[in-house]
């Protein structure tokens, strides 16, 4: 009976043990190997596509318009001059610190003595060379990001960006700084994406401190909508104003909501070919 009881015992250590090493593996099931290098968050964590809204290629979409068309097209003129707007001051913004990320994915990162991971890579953006170092270091749930960068004879490793992304790369943040001669805080990205439903949504806010449009924000989104299948979420903080702006993405038909402008909490709607329409029910 005591051999028995003993083997009672020391089954149920064993089941316990490989109990607990079953939990352990499922909740570190999307941990780094070590010698494994993290993933570098998709492109579109940091930039969106801003020419997938009808029209917007740079020049500004408004001045383009001939004068009848301001009126005609005035629902989607009114979204695609905000648009506009945050997408230059992200272009010009964040020209340089996203071409040094963007250029990341063409080499493949060296494993530092601390055990991160450093890709270092040079660059030329508008005739002018750059040294660049992305690291990415494992932490708890994650990867903190580090981007430096050096002008030769200007500045050396100015910390343009850091951030974190999940251990599977479908959701993370990025913190960007002015520049190096006003390495204030710039904007700060929040970004999501589903790879099976093929979803994504990118958030920037304005976080420049001491401005009256620090808190200011524009929300993409992508879904899977039928209608309307994509989003920008305007929000100026000054105001107090927020747009919500929606369009179908291939067929280029969309609507707006803006109580300031509009006077009332009704969507605004253009067609196919920009110009105003009545809203379907």
């Amino acid at each position: 009976m005591k051999l028995i009881g003993k083997f009672k015992v020391t089954s149920l250590i064993l089941l316990a043990a490989i109990l607990l090493q079953i939990n352990a593996c499922s909740e570190d099931e999307t941990a780094l190997t070590p010698g494994d290098s993290p993933t570098v968050p998709p492109q579109t964590s940091m930039v969106v596509d801003f020419t997938e809204f009808p029209d917007t290629n740079s020049p500004g979409p408004l001045f383009r318009l001939e004068p009848s068309d301001t009126i005609l097209r005035g629902n989607w003129g009114w979204a695609a001059g905000h648009v506009w707007v945050w997408s230059t001051i992200i272009k010009v913004g964040m020209a340089i610190p996203v071409a040094a990320f963007v250029e990341s994915f063409n080499h493949q990162p060296v494993q530092q003595p601390n055990g991160s991971w450093l890709w270092t890579y040079t660059l030329t953006i508008s005739g002018i060379n750059y040294t660049a170092k992305l690291y990415g270091t494992s932490v708890t749930n994650g990867i903190e990001w580090r981007m430096l960068l050096t002008k030769a004879g200007f500045y050396t490793d100015f910390e343009w960006f850091t951030g974190f992304s999940n251990t599977p790369a479908t959701e993370g943040t990025w913190t960007l700084n002015k520049d190096p001669n006003d390495p204030v805080p710039f904007l700060l990205i929040e970004w999501s994406r589903n790879v099976e439903d093929n979803t994504a949504q990118v958030k920037y806010t304005n976080i420049v401190p001491n401005v009256p449009e620090n808190g200011s924000y524009i929300h993409y989104g992508k879904t899977n909508e039928i209608t309307y299948d994509r989003f920008f979420n305007i929000f100026g903080i000054a105001e107090n104003r927020l747009i919500n702006v929606e369009w179908n993405y291939k067929e280029h038909f969309g609507r707006v909501k803006d109580p300031q402008h509009f006077g009332s909490e009704n969507w605004n709607c253009w067609d196919e070919m920009l110009f105003d329409t009545q809203c379907p029910e």
